[in-house]
Order: structure tokens, then C-alpha cells, then sequence
């Protein structure tokens, strides 16, 4: 008789404590901190941000407002970048981007189908063609670099979003909520989950942070650390045991595989000791309760899918902020080098009424969504709402000060969009949202050499060579899936 698992199989632990198999992904919420850095050297760290849109509007002449019509130094910010302003001289604008497509043919390398959300993924992120379904064919770049670098602090990456949902009832997002991609022990590609409540991630992070006093939580905090080792031991127990059944089948057992390395992971992140307090490692406000979640938005009987003002956000302005405070902290504790930042998935769905006055979802604002503010210097307002939280982030590690110098100096922060604007090869149509043509991204930081503060035209190139550039400054060589090389106007000649 085959041995039968549902999906809520349980292994349980001491007091009642349960896992659920195959889902220990769960347990991979990064619970637990770091060592103490006790005048190690000083790390590098890495930070990937996205935001879930193109540059420029359908039937819009103009590409955008985003690429600044001066090339080096004292570039001009348009509106797009406009909250730039404060930390211009931090960022590098790289324009003349492209993704290539397949265009009625075979999909080259590193590039894309004709189908605009659901192929750009895996060529923008891993630098691996797209595959079959939307999902990376390959490794994304903070993975690549949370393995070189992470070294011992107790989260390898911290993977986060701020969208909180889809948004879209009738529809999923297959795989465009998703930034981050991992190699599991068998070699297949397979997706990090974010963490997307801003509560969970500050329990995680700091949540065995105590005052040097306090001997009573001291207590209590040491019983919690038994406590969890012991579920984790009799856990494994019952892993161990599963995974030698004769009649569990090769693809079971390699998932098993993967859950085995979850275990090791948690079980190192739950030994680590918390990071001593200091004038820049502090223990952050506690954020409180997350937003309340909206609803989903159906398609009405016009067939559009335009939102209402009261769904489709779940307060994803106060969920940015503090989540651009604890990526702060966490690297200034060191409890993590590598961070990827999700603010709105591929096509987002999230409505932008809050934040921009539009009267529609993030993705309708390119498709003239919204009739009050058509065009590119629409979709540019909401480009701007990301921009103004990218710069408070970068400010904040701009202003604190570390060794000789200051945390950017020793970060290399990128952020990516999805889109650009041109040619949707998938229609014929000109001058479209859905087109990977005429693109470009921000590279941040002073790791490696990088030197930033100026536009940079790197015409012809792909994201992946800004990309590529990221990683080499913090360390880590070689390549991004199929693309190859950095942009050497980025560093210091």
C-alpha cells in the first residue's frame, strides 16, 4: 500500500508544538539574530528593490520622466525621480536598457516571450531566458550573493514585500509576487517566499533583544530557546524517520531534502546570540499591529478592472516606511548583508488612490487607467511614490556613520522596474507599457569602487550588467545567468 501524506500533515513537537509538511518554508520566517561583530571587519551589503511597473504610458510619444536629459554629473531629476533630490549624489541613474524578445521567434538568450508580465520576470531578475511559466529559470542575484557573503550572520537574506495582496479577485499573480529565487540542495530553482507583515518581521528580527538588566525576560528568553530546540530535535526525529521510508518517492525525498536544510538554517538562527546594543545597533520601535488588509477588486460587468477608492490597499504607505526602518537596523546589527525589497509585484494590482490620487490600480495607470491623469507623467507620479521610500532608506544609511566612514559606503542598493517603454512585440503596438525596450535602473552605494551620482547611458545593455555590476562591488564575480559582464562607467576610473 502507498504511503499517503496530505498537504496538512502534521509532525509534532514538545507541548503540542506542530510542523507542517511539506510547508516548512513556514519556518523559515528568519526567527533569531546575529552575532555580536565585535570588531570584525566592515561587511558589504547588497539590497535588490523592485517596483511592478514601466516607465512611460501607452500611446504616450514620450518614453518617460523618469531618464534625465543630462549624461554624467549634475543630472537633471525629473518628475519621476523628483524625491531623489536629497541623495542625488548617492545614485546613478542607468538608462538605455533593454530585455530582448523573442519577437514571433525563438526566445534569445536572456531575454523574453512576447507575453509582456508573465516572461519579464526571469530575464530581468536571474538573467535566464523565460521559461514555460513565470517563474525565474535561475537563481536571483541576491540569493547568488547571500551565499557569498552572508558569512555568520543568523539571515542569510531578508526577503520582503510591501503589496500586501494581489489585489485582483479573479485573477492569481502566478508568480509575480515573488523577487527572490533560490538553488535547493537538488539544484532546482525554487522561490523565497517574502515575509510581508512589517510586525512579523520586526518579532523575527529583534524580538530576543533585551536590556542588559532585565533578568526576568533574560529568563524567559533562555526557557523559549530550550523549548524551541527541543521541537526542533524531536522534529527532525520524525523527518528522519520519514525520509527512510521505503515507500516515500524520489520527489518526496527531495523535498525532504530541502526541509532538512530549512531545519539547519532555523536551528542556526535560533543558537545565534543577539548583537550587543550600541549607539547604532538599537533595538527599533516596536511597529505595533499591521494595517488593516483591503479587499480584493473583481471585474465589473464594463470589463475593466479599474478599483474602487476603498479597495486594493492595506496601508502600504505605513508598511514601507517601516520596513525601510528595520532593513536599516538589521544591517547596522549586521543580522543580515543581503536584502531584497519588493514594494509592488509584476503588474501590480495596488490601488493607488492613497498614494497618488489616481483613481486606479498601479498597472492602469500605464493603460491610461485613470482619465484625470493619462500618459506618462502619470505613471511617472507612481514611480515617484517608490522613489520618495528608496530615498528615505538610503538616507538613513547615507547618515549613519560606520568605521572611517558611512554604511553606503560600504552597500551596494539597486532598484529595478519591470518595464520600460516602446515597441509591445506581442501586439505590434507602438509605444506601449509592455515593452522591455528603452529601460532603466538606479545602482546606490560606494561598495567595491562603485562611484555614483551621475547618468550613465549604457545603450544596448541589459539590467543584468547593472546587476552583475552590484554584485562584483560587494565581492561577489562572474556573471548573472546568461548575461555577462558589469558596466565599468559605474566605478571609479
Amino acid at each position: 500500500m502507498a504511503l499517503k501524506l496530505g498537504r496538512r500533515t502534521l509532525l509534532r513537537g514538545l507541548g503540542g508544538v506542530a510542523i507542517g509538511l511539506p510547508a516548512l518554508e513556514i519556518m523559515l520566517d528568519r526567527n533569531g539574530v546575529a552575532f555580536a561583530q565585535g570588531g570584525a571587519p566592515i561587511p558589504k551589503r547588497y539590497l535588490v528593490c523592485f517596483g511592478g511597473q514601466s516607465l512611460g504610458g501607452d500611446g504616450d510619444p514620450l518614453h518617460n520622466d523618469y531618464v534625465p536629459n543630462t549624461v554624467g554629473r549634475n543630472y537633471d531629476l525629473k518628475s519621476a525621480l523628483a524625491p531623489l533630490a536629497g541623495i542625488k549624489d548617492e545614485v546613478t541613474v542607468v538608462s538605455g536598457l533593454s530585455i530582448p524578445t523573442a519577437n514571433g521567434g525563438t526566445v534569445p538568450a536572456a531575454g523574453r516571450r512576447d507575453d509582456f508580465h508573465v516572461s519579464s520576470l526571469s530575464p530581468l531578475l536571474s538573467g535566464v531566458r523565460s521559461p514555460a511559466n513565470t517563474a525565474a529559470a535561475g537563481p536571483t542575484s541576491d540569493q547568488l550573493v547571500a551565499a557569498a557573503i552572508a558569512g555568520p550572520t543568523a539571515f542569510k537574506s531578508l526577503v520582503y514585500r510591501i503589496q500586501v495582496d494581489w489585489y485582483l479577485g479573479v485573477s492569481a499573480p502566478y508568480g509575480r509576487d515573488i523577487l527572490s529565487y533560490k538553488a535547493d540542495s537538488a539544484g532546482k530553482t525554487v522561490p523565497v517566499p517574502p515575509v510581508v507583515s512589517p510586525k512579523a518581521a520586526f518579532d523575527a528580527l529583534f524580538g530576543n533583544f533585551t536590556a542588559p538588566d532585565n533578568s526576568a525576560e533574560k529568563a524567559r528568553q533562555d526557557f523559549l530557546l530550550r523549548s524551541r530546540k527541543s521541537v526542533l530535535d524531536l522534529v527532525r526525529g520524525n523527518v528522519e524517520r520519514l525520509a527512510a521510508s521505503p515507500k516515500l518517492g524520489a520527489p518526496d525525498k527531495q523535498r525532504l531534502t530541502r526541509h532538512f536544510d530549512e531545519i539547519r538554517d532555523l536551528e542556526r538562527q535560533i543558537a545565534a546570540v543577539p548583537p550587543a546594543m550600541t549607539g547604532l545597533c538599537n533595538k527599533p520601535m516596536n511597529p505595533g499591529v499591521d494595517p488593516a488588509l483591503g479587499g480584493a477588486q473583481g471585474v465589473n460587468a464594463a470589463g475593466d478592472n479599474t478599483y474602487g477608492t476603498n479597495l486594493g490597499y492595506s496601508g502600504e504607505e505605513e508598511r514601507a516606511r517601516v520596513f525601510c526602518d528595520l532593513i536599516h537596523m538589521a544591517l547596522a546589527c549586521d543580522l543580515s548583508r543581503v536584502v531584497s525589497l519588493m514594494f509592488t509585484m509584476f503588474q501590480s494590482h495596488m490601488n493607488m488612490f492613497a498614494l497618488t490620487g489616481h483613481h486606479c490600480d498601479l498597472h492602469e495607470i500605464g493603460h491610461n487607467g485613470d482619465p484625470v491623469s493619462r500618459g506618462t507623467l502619470g505613471v511617472s507620479k507612481g514611480i515617484a511614490w517608490h522613489m520618495k521610500h528608496f530615498a528615505y532608506l538610503l538616507a538613513k544609511l547615507r547618515d549613519t556613520p560606520e568605521g572611517a566612514g558611512r554604511m553606503i559606503d560600504n552597500c551596494a542598493a539597486l532598484f529595478l522596474h519591470e518595464g520600460g517603454h516602446g515597441l509591445d512585440t506581442a501586439t505590434a503596438k507602438a509605444n506601449s507599457s509592455h515593452s522591455t525596450e528603452n529601460m532603466a535602473c538606479l545602482i546606490a552605494g560606494r561598495a567595491g569602487g562603485l562611484n555614483p551620482g551621475k547618468h550613465v547611458v549604457a545603450t544596448g545593455k541589459h539590467p543584468g550588467n547593472v546587476i552583475i555590476s552590484a554584485m562584483n562591488a560587494v565581492g561577489v564575480p562572474g556573471n548573472l545567468g546568461e548575461v555577462s559582464g558589469n558596466l565599468p562607467a559605474l566605478f571609479t576610473v
